[in-house]
């Protein structure tokens, strides 16, 4: 599968706004337009497009804590969607393993965290195929994984 992660670029912005979930997943994360407006208010924040071929088929958020702060030997990935025409078709296994291996190569954490709602099976699978593990809850009821890295 030819999986790669870019930037978001004038390209590619249309594409990413564009991307949709099913119906019942879009109460479980805020639209693409409002993360990439939230990535500008942090050098800390990485968006990435997910690609399939020339096609942006998802969008991915992953943040590094801020030095001095509590969490800053942590990445958290607040947003991770594959647009609904191409869910389950492996786009989400085969990224994961860029995913880490890029926020690997800031060498700037020791953790990745990564919350997903409890009800949602398949998030609860992808993640602890690539080894987070749960190891509480949020105060919204989401489940909060880490990944010793």
């Amino acid at each position: 599968m030819d999986i790669t992660l870019t930037g978001i670029t004038r390209d590619n912005f249309y594409e990413v706004i564009e991307l949709e979930l099913e119906k019942a997943q879009e109460k479980h994360l805020p639209s693409n337009v409002f993360s990439i407006a939230e990535s500008t208010l942090s050098e800390t924040f990485f968006p990435r497009a997910i690609c399939l071929g020339d096609q942006v088929v998802g969008f991915l958020m992953y943040q590094f804590g801020e030095i001095g702060d509590f969490d800053e030997g942590e990445c958290t990935i607040w947003r991770f969607m594959i647009d609904r025409n191409h869910q389950n078709t492996g786009v989400g296994k085969a990224v994961m393993p860029l995913l880490i291996d890029e926020i690997k190569a800031h060498d700037r954490c020791r953790l990745i965290e990564i919350y997903y709602d409890p009800k949602n099976l398949a998030a609860k699978k992808l993640y602890t195929r690539f080894g987070f593990k749960p190891v509480g809850e949020r105060e919204d009821g989401d489940v909060i994984a880490e990944l010793d890295v």
